[in-house]
This record gives C-alpha cells, structure tokens and sequence, in this order.
C-alpha cells in the first residue's frame, strides 16, 4: 500500500469510528430521556396513589387524635 493509501485508510477508519461513536452516544441518549420522561397517564397513576397514600396516612393520624381526645373525656 502506498503511504497514500494508508493515510485514507486512516482517515477513513477514524471518520467511521467517530460516526459510530456519535451514533452510540446519541442512542444511549435517547433511551435514558425516556427512562426519564415517563407518560403522563403513568405519572397522574403514580400522582393518584400517592395522594391516596397521604391521605390514608392523614386520616389515620386523625383517628388517633379523636381516639386520644375520647379516651381523655
């Protein structure tokens, strides 16, 4: 091979690694911003349980207030 012909090679390895490293990357990418930006039905789900969860909590706190408040009458 002439010294031609490997430097095109090398710029043309180099040029295909760098294409594919941006590709990758770019993918990589992709997935973990959907990892991250969940539906919006699954986040009002999750937003729902949650405030049945505190209110369930609130509503036990205050059974036990008039609980107290009965056992001191």
């Amino acid at each position: 091979m002439s010294k031609r012909g490997k430097k095109a090679a090398i710029a043309t390895s180099a040029a295909l690694g760098a294409s594919l490293g941006w590709v990758v990357s770019s993918y990589i990418s992709n997935k973990r911003s959907l990892a991250e930006n969940r539906p919006l039905l699954e986040r009002l789900k999750d937003f729902e349980q949650q405030l049945y969860t505190d209110g369930f909590e609130k509503a036990n706190d205050l059974q036990g207030i008039r609980q107290e408040v009965e056992n001191r009458i």
